[in-house]
């Protein structure tokens, strides 16, 4: 009889640990305001690129917009400046521009994206970084914002029962 009870708790902790895997989010969407916005965003990434002083505090605003609370704010202009400062006097093309600023937008205007999805974002953005010419330390510090953001705007957390 006792190994019986064994093999039944031991298949049900087995079947426990597997969990359900945490889904993936809704992307936001371009509606309304949102490409304006983006070639906002755009022309100051441009405007960073070419060393105007006054064009990180304007991306830091316009990623601002699009986060709700106190922190979000403080975090999208942190993300903001720390990008910035890795594309001080590089040329980029208008295709990384316009990608770049898409994913700057993503990062600040999701609110409910998995842990996954968050973690291919940071992807992303060290990949680009990397492909300028930026140290893997800077890029590494660049993707670690884009979770700090993503903290802050998030109106979603992980359940005991998902998975990564």
């Amino acid at each position: 009889m006792k190994p019986r009870i064994v093999h039944v708790l031991l298949l049900a902790a087995v079947v426990s640990l597997g969990g359900c895997r945490q889904p993936d989010g809704v992307l936001p969407a371009r509606v309304d305001d949102v490409p304006g916005r983006l070639e906002d965003l755009g022309r100051d990434l441009q405007n960073v690129a070419a060393g105007d002083p006054q064009a990180v505090q304007d991306l830091g605003d316009d990623l601002a917009v699009f986060t709700e609370r106190p922190a979000g704010i403080t975090a999208a202009h942190a993300l903001a400046t720390t990008v910035s400062s890795m594309l001080v006097k590089r040329t980029l093309n208008g295709e990384f521009v316009a990608r770049l600023a898409a994913l700057l937008w993503t990062v600040s205007a999701a609110r409910d994206l998995s842990e996954r999805q968050v973690d291919a974002l940071k992807d992303e953005l060290r990949e680009m970084l990397l492909s300028l010419g930026v140290s893997q330390q800077d890029a590494n510090l660049a993707a670690g914002r884009v979770g700090d953001v993503q903290k802050a705007v998030t109106g979603r957390s992980r359940s005991w029962y998902e998975r990564y």
